[in-house]
């Protein structure tokens, strides 16, 4: 299945100071040439990002009108999912919820204040300075199960530094040497509790899928996790893209990957040889932090790969049950 991410545009009823995206001064509105583009697919996955893509409903439907057998997803803070929930339930969207669990929310709003009737939810939670600590965390998504009255997994991303106006809240060396510990911790109750007891703790399985997925990605030099074999980025015009978030860097449709490892080549040329390539596809290749990140992904996934040889039969069961 191909996978296509298209990004909306820039506007957000939210301010969260973390945010990495930069505003475009004119917004796209999805374009004819995308929709062609997306009626000659047969099997195909789309997902909305945004800015808030609920704010971009009349864009959204003339996409879905366009591709009748395609599966969607949305990322969205959740102000507007009650307005659009019949809706999303209709075209059976994968709905994707922004909550980073911290006991003093950047975001400003709380999209767990109620029972929860849909049954294809998500979580979102950015690690950001001053977010990191998964105990508190937890805590945090331990009650709002009780009010949402339905069980939240954990599914953590980092936040990247791309301006001064979101450096203050980057993830310093410390941080991330933190959430390797308490990532690694998790993921090691879950699969040694597996092993023994046969009990599987949907609390871990997110953090476990961040892993799992990443040893199936088999990235290739000059793919990354935002663009690769599976996944294109565009915009509403149909410009694909290396980031969406900052979109300074274009791509050809025909030949995406070949374009980007000339990219990489010239930026990161020590990603050629490095071991855990394959499976962080190179970090944030955008991020003002790219060394800091590579640190984290080297640590977090040399540890996975010697993790995974021991407890391989665990690992592959509880991958299946995704």
């Amino acid at each position: 299945m191909e996978k296509l991410t298209i990004y909306l545009g820039s506007r957000c009823n939210l301010s969260c100071a973390y945010c990495h995206r930069v505003a475009d001064a004119k917004e796209p509105s999805i374009s004819e040439g995308l929709l062609r583009y997306i009626r000659k697919k047969k099997n195909l996955s789309i997902r909305f990002i945004g800015g808030e893509p609920t704010l971009y409903m009349d864009e959204i439907q003339k996409v879905v009108d366009a591709a009748p057998g395609a599966t969607f997803s949305i990322t969205t803070n959740g102000v507007l999912f009650g307005k659009y929930r019949s809706y999303f339930l209709n075209h059976h969207f994968h709905v994707c919820l922004s909550f980073d669990g911290s006991h003093e929310s950047l975001r400003g709003f709380d999209p767990f204040q109620k029972v929860l009737d849909y049954p294809w939810v998500a979580v979102s939670c950015t690690l950001y300075h001053g977010n990191t600590d998964f105990t508190q965390i937890l805590k945090s998504f331990a009650v709002k199960e009780k009010i949402i009255g339905r069980s939240l997994s954990f599914f953590p991303h980092i936040m990247h530094v791309t301006s001064k106006e979101n450096e203050a809240y980057a993830l310093n060396r410390e941080d991330y040497r933190n959430i390797v510990r308490q990532w690694e911790d998790c993921v090691t109750e879950l699969v040694e509790g597996y092993e023994k007891y046969g009990i599987i703790n949907d609390r871990y399985m997110g953090l476990f899928w961040g892993l799992y997925q990443r040893e199936q990605a088999k990235y290739r030099f000059g793919e990354t996790y935002c663009v690769n074999h599976r996944v294109k980025k565009c915009d509403a015009s149909g410009r694909f893209f290396t980031c969406l978030y900052l979109r300074n860097q274009a791509l050809p449709e025909a030949s995406p990957i070949g374009r980007q490892k000339r990219i990489m080549e010239a930026k990161f040329p020590r990603c050629w040889h490095c071991l855990v390539y394959p499976y962080c596809g190179g970090a944030c290749i955008k991020s003002r932090q790219h060394e800091l990140e590579c640190y984290f992904y080297k640590r977090l996934y040399t540890w996975w790969i010697a993790f995974s040889k021991q407890h391989r039969k665990a690992i592959d069961e509880l991958g299946g049950v995704i």
